[in-house]
């Protein structure tokens, strides 16, 4: 949701050296509670951790929320499917590094977002009370409906594919501390998915206007949804936000559903190794925009059916386009260092494997006859109890593959 501030007062309070931001003076605490749709500006990105800084002076901007850009991208059942279907994929390791990370206390954590799949709502869940982040969900790719001039727009700097390259610079970095680690998780799991929004990816021009019409917000429709992106975000209605958190049993299925209509029409693609440009997935989305949300549909009108059934089509597409990329993603960051194995004769055409290992982590060992054979066999599952692991096998002539994979 991208605000802007409409300034009403600016406070400037004195804090003495024993005090902390974050731990703001009673005085301050009790302003705050006064006004839940405002927040700090000028704070370290630590402070939304716990991970406070001293400091003489801060700066409290007190704001009214005026709406004037892009909503949710999707609802929160969108985000927590995408969330679910990247999950399912994730190396078991990967996934109880995941885990961690989003047990770890951060700013506005509830038994509303404290798992995986719930914290996909996160992002958007920290707007009740501050718009500090509200460009990250989104950029503003121009383009004209008709012929409207985009030459004056400038797409700006800060935007949805800056923040996901942020958020994956910080995990990729050892020495990103354990709170802004889990706080960069919880923002991308939330960002990949908006980013598969077409219209968080784009700002269309029209009618003279060359300030273009904010993903859609400007596009006003005359039946249940009030706009375009609305309608967008709700995939056209194939995503009801019924879905309460924390999940119960029937959230869980009805999120599960969703996963699997998706991936029974877009099968999931493991591919890892390779992290994949923020921007093309932007410009996919502008494409997207340019070839399919805005055509077939009239800005003061009411949208056909046909339309609808497109826009559900597309959603579900995004929707395992968000899940599998964000699984390769996570899969791709935290994907455990490469390490040798060694091959020895220990005599009665028997074969011994062995590689350096780490305690308490589980390995499968797989072998396979033929280099090109599709499937891998699993020939036994170890968990290590010092730094080195072996198994032994019958020598198979004339040849046999193996490899060795972390489990956790």
């Amino acid at each position: 949701m991208r605000f802007a501030w409409l300034l009403l007062q600016v406070i400037l309070t004195f804090l003495t050296p024993s005090q902390q931001i974050g731990c703001a003076p009673v005085r301050v605490q009790t302003f705050l509670l006064l006004f839940r749709q405002v927040f700090f500006a000028i704070l370290p990105l630590q402070t939304l951790t716990g991970n406070l800084h001293k400091s003489h002076y801060i700066l409290l901007v007190v704001a009214t929320v005026l709406m004037s850009g892009h909503a949710r991208a999707w609802n929160g059942e969108g985000h927590m499917v995408v969330a679910q279907m990247a999950y399912n994929h994730l190396d078991p390791v990967v996934k109880t590094q995941c885990d961690n990370l989003i047990s770890f206390p951060v700013m506005n954590a509830s038994n509303s977002n404290s798992n995986f799949v719930t914290s996909a709502c996160w992002a958007d869940d920290i707007k009740s009370f501050t718009s500090a982040f509200s460009s990250w969900h989104y950029i503003d790719i121009p383009f004209s409906l008709d012929g409207t001039s985009t030459n004056s727009f400038t797409i700006p700097s800060v935007n949805v594919a800056w923040a996901i390259s942020n958020c994956v610079a910080a995990l990729k970095n050892p020495n990103t501390s354990v709170s802004n680690q889990a706080m960069n998780l919880r923002f991308l799991i939330h960002f990949v998915g908006d980013i598969q929004q077409p219209l968080h990816d784009s700002t269309a021009m029209f009618g003279g206007d060359t300030g273009g019409d904010s993903g859609g917000n400007g596009f006003t429709l005359t039946n249940s949804y009030a706009n375009l992106h609305s309608l967008w975000d709700a995939g056209g209605g194939w995503l009801q936000d019924s879905v309460g958190r924390p999940l119960n049993s029937t959230g869980v299925n009805n999120i599960s559903n969703r996963v699997w209509q998706a991936e029974q029409a877009y099968p999931f693609v493991r591919s890892i190794g390779t992290i994949e440009s923020a921007f093309a997935w932007a410009t996919e989305g502008w494409w997207l925009a340019r070839t399919n949300a805005y055509v077939g549909v009239t800005n003061n009108t009411t949208p056909s059916a046909a339309y609808l059934t497109r826009v559900q089509a597309t959603t579900i597409q995004r929707m395992a386009a968000g899940g599998m990329r964000l699984a390769n993603l996570l899969n791709t960051i935290y994907a455990p260092p490469p390490f040798p194995l060694s091959f020895s004769n220990v005599g009665q055409a028997r074969v011994s494997v062995s590689w350096i290992s780490s305690a308490g982590r589980t390995y499968r060992v797989q072998w396979k006859q033929h280099i090109d054979d599709p499937t891998w066999n699993t020939l036994t599952d170890l968990t290590a109890t010092a730094n080195s692991l072996s198994v032994t096998d019958s020598i198979v002539l004339p040849n046999r593959f193996y490899r060795v994979i972390v489990l956790q």
